[in-house]
């Protein structure tokens, strides 16, 4: 091969590894998601939310074991914690459940708290931490803001 073709052909190469990386990062599946074979029966895994209003603010853990072969039944034991600090001092809740599956066998968990602040707002710092139990051990997200 010439070097000039030999150029071309790697350019092209590292163009289809590239965007083949950008499309999976871009339709990645939720925290501790995994996918079958098939594509059908996914186990969607975890997603938080935060919500921000004029009185209050709210963190939010979901787990979905819908699709999720390797569960068992067994407690998840999602835990939540959120904190402000205003400056006037911290305030901080916490909050947790055990999502086993019960006698009706639920696969969807959730857990959330709710910490309210003044109006006006003059929040210094809000930090939240999530974790869980999932199929490869215990999870865990946390935010600063």
């Amino acid at each position: 091969m010439r070097p000039r073709s030999r150029r071309a052909l790697t350019s092209k190469a590292l163009r289809v590894v590239a965007a083949g990386l950008l499309a999976a990062v871009a339709d990645g599946p939720a925290a501790g998601a995994e996918r079958t074979p098939d594509g059908r029966g996914a186990c969607s895994g975890a997603t938080l939310t935060r919500t921000y209003r004029a009185d209050a603010m709210t963190f939010r853990l979901h787990l979905d074991l819908d699709g999720c072969r390797w569960w068992n039944g067994s407690a998840r034991n999602p835990m939540i914690w959120l904190s402000r600090d205003d400056g006037a001092g911290p305030a901080d809740r916490f909050s947790m459940t055990a999502c086993d599956s019960g006698p009706n066998r639920t696969t969807a968990c959730e857990v959330s708290t709710t910490l309210p602040h003044p109006d006006p707002e003059r929040a210094v710092s809000y930090r939240g931490e999530a974790t869980w139990k999932w199929k490869d051990g215990t999870h865990r997200t946390s935010f600063d803001t």
